[in-house]
């Protein structure tokens, strides 16, 4: 058993939704930061072509649905094991929904976790949230920053 892939988003309609996709792909992982702000499409992350890698960098640029993404994607192949074993050690207890009557603006979220020979796991929550949910966002978005696991 291994992570095939996750995805996670977090935002509402007013502001829109931050995405962060992560998979490994054969002789490789990446993890793409797509923020609101970017207002980039939604990914299929069982879909082939979605792939980004060196070898694969010619590709993305003349793609049109991945040329948008080229600028948010680093090479997570070596910290893959890492990723993995941290996912699964943050959300181990977390129940598949979270919810609370909206009293204001609703804040979703939701993360898909893909684990080879199962079925994903999609865990969903609006204005509530499992109390190690911050840890996840920030060690999810310091990908992102570049740091190294």
């Amino acid at each position: 058993m291994g992570l095939e892939y996750l995805t996670f988003y977090q935002g509402n309609l007013e502001t829109g939704f931050d995405y962060i996709y992560a998979k490994k792909k054969d002789d490789h992982a990446f993890y793409v930061n797509a923020p609101a702000k970017l207002d980039l499409d939604i990914m299929d992350m069982t879909d082939e072509k979605f792939d980004f890698s060196q070898k694969n960098r010619l590709q993305i640029t003349i793609d049109k649905d991945l040329r948008p993404f080229s600028d948010v994607w680093q090479n997570i192949t070596f910290q893959w094991p890492n990723v993995e074993r941290q996912l699964l050690a943050i959300t181990a207890d977390w129940a598949d929904d979270y919810a609370k009557e909206p009293v204001g603006p609703v804040e979703e979220w939701g993360l898909t976790i893909k684990m080879t020979d199962q079925e994903p796991r999609i865990i969903v929550g609006y204005n509530e949230f499992p109390d190690n949910f911050d840890q996840l966002v920030r060690w999810l978005n310091s990908y992102a920053q570049g740091k190294l696991r």
